[in-house]
């Protein structure tokens, strides 16, 4: 009997669990190392408040416990997929190493690492799901890889520090919210290959100067998509697509703020 209550104690109390065919490993200095092979499990983000008004959010993850102590996360060769809410608020944590096994970001991963400046996303990875850098406020530039095809739902939106996005000629979709509230924001180029903006992709990204429009052909604009944007902003369009995108952008800026774009 006593060698199972020790073995239980030891199971409560270690800093390192196993889930399926993943493992994780909390180190004094702050390192959690995810290691393994296949998809992380996805966790989920409850409120555990006392009353209606009172909103105090939790995480299922086996390491939120220990969140403020994360600091750097490694994740190991072999893991594919990065579970939903997986760090979800971990608010000291500053570097993030993804391999190249890893081909999905899921929903809420980052949110709310509001210490996270940079991230290198591997070109193994496909798609980067609803809220994964919400507020991230200390996000100051992100390169998304040539591999990605859709950007989910607020995947970026109040990253309020994010100054520049590179967005690859892979992707089709940009999601409703997906750069919302992103006030640093002050130039965005959309490649020929998205073919829809989801609603309020661009809302009150009020530092835009300059955006530009890539393809010939105007993409589906959703309702909102550049709310609060300065009308006068200059838009940057192919030469024989003035008029298109003059018809298109006509509820969010000046038909003089629509320009050939020069190659």
């Amino acid at each position: 009997m006593k060698k199972y209550l020790l073995l239980i104690s030891l199971v409560l109390f270690s800093f390192s669990a196993i889930h399926a065919q993943t493992e994780w490993k909390l180190s004094e200095d702050g390192t959690l190392t995810i290691s393994g092979t296949g998809d992380m499990p996805d966790y989920e983000v409850r409120n555990i408040g006392d009353s209606p008004n009172y909103i105090k959010l939790t995480c299922n993850a086996p390491w939120f416990p220990q969140q403020d102590k994360i600091k750097k996360v490694v994740i190991e060769d072999g893991v594919t997929d990065i579970g939903d809410c997986a760090f979800f608020c971990c608010t000291n944590l500053t570097s993030i190493t993804i391999p190249n096994s890893v081909t999905c970001i899921g929903d809420d991963v980052f949110e709310g690492c509001g210490s996270l400046t940079s991230i290198s996303i591997p070109n193994s990875v496909t798609s980067i799901g609803n809220f994964a850098f919400d507020h991230c406020d200390s996000l100051t530039s992100v390169t998304i890889p040539n591999s990605v095809t859709s950007l989910g739902e607020n995947a970026f939106s109040f990253c309020l520090g994010l100054t520049t996005i590179t967005i690859p000629n892979s992707v089709t979709r940009i999601g409703d919210g997906a750069f919302f509230n992103c006030f640093g924001l002050t130039s965005i180029t959309i490649p020929n290959s998205v073919t829809s903006l989801g609603e309020n992709a661009f809302s009150f990204c009020l530092g835009l100067t300059s955006i530009t429009f890539e393809g010939s052909t105007p993409p589906e604009f959703g309702k909102d998509v550049f709310y609060s944007v300065n009308k006068s902003t200059p838009v940057y369009v192919p030469a024989n697509s003035i008029e298109a995108y003059k018809e298109a952008l006509k509820d969010y800026f000046e038909e003089s703020s629509i320009q050939a774009l020069q190659r």
